[in-house]
């Protein structure tokens, strides 16, 4: 499994999220910055989790099929899930 987090440079409630994240040591395995994409592969990637709004964390499994999307911050359920799931 992995956690892939779409955000952007001016979204405080994505500000709030990492700050969430750091709290509970939540390793994000790819940031993807809609703001300012690295490359035209973030881009796509977005496409394909069809995200409509930041932030948002997806969990996928190894075939990066979705597990289990996070939209907002929502800290007690993404920290529940994620305990769940033995992400922290």
């Amino acid at each position: 499994m992995k956690l892939i987090k779409f955000k952007q440079d001016n979204c405080t409630p994505c500000k709030m999220l990492d700050g969430f994240l750091k709290e509970m040591a939540v390793e994000v395995d790819q940031v993807v910055n809609l703001s300012n994409p690295k490359s035209d592969e973030d881009l796509i990637l977005a496409g394909k989790y069809a995200i409509e709004k930041t932030p948002t964390l997806i969990l996928v499994n190894d075939d990066g099929d979705e597990i289990q999307r996070f939209k907002g911050v929502g800290q007690k359920g993404v920290k529940d899930i994620l305990a769940r799931r033995g992400l922290i």
